[in-house]
């Protein structure tokens, strides 16, 4: 019964410890799925401030033409707090023989001295149809 009482702290500090790396592969540690290649704002077309944060994107990076086939094209707050917001801009199935859809990250910040959200920073990653992974987003060129 002592025996039991002194390896219980051990075995409680290992399970711990186990289930804190647990999803600590390293194909994970290492992914993608995070990561946006950037995209220079001052390479970008267009004006980069607005009363909307959606609508600012769509106007920069959307599609504006009509596409044949199953394209869609669609907007997400990911995340809004205060004077910053984040907006998801997702095209999929698009007409291109490797690459199947892109996914812009753009991030924004509400300028006070205009009035206007400003965009401040923006990534892109893309899906591809070939390859390991034809499920998955990365900055990797599609093969």
């Amino acid at each position: 019964m002592i025996k039991t009482k002194k390896q219980l702290p051990i075995f409680t500090m290992i399970l711990s410890f186990s289930l804190l790396c647990l999803g600590c592969t390293p194909e994970t540690m290492n992914s993608t799925e995070d990561a946006y290649q950037p995209i220079n704002l001052a390479e970008v077309d267009g004006e980069l401030t607005g009363d909307d944060p959606e609508i600012i994107a769509l106007s920069l990076f959307g599609n504006q033409e009509p596409i044949e086939g199953n394209f869609s094209q669609e907007t997400e707050v990911i995340e809004k707090d205060g004077f910053n917001q984040t907006i998801l801009l997702t095209q999929m199935n698009l007409p291109d023989d490797s690459v199947k859809g892109l996914r812009y990250q753009l991030k924004f910040e509400f300028d006070q001295s205009i009035g206007q959200w400003r965009l401040q920073e923006v990534g892109r990653q893309q899906s591809c149809y070939r390859g390991d992974s034809p499920d998955n987003w990365t900055i990797e060129p599609c093969p």
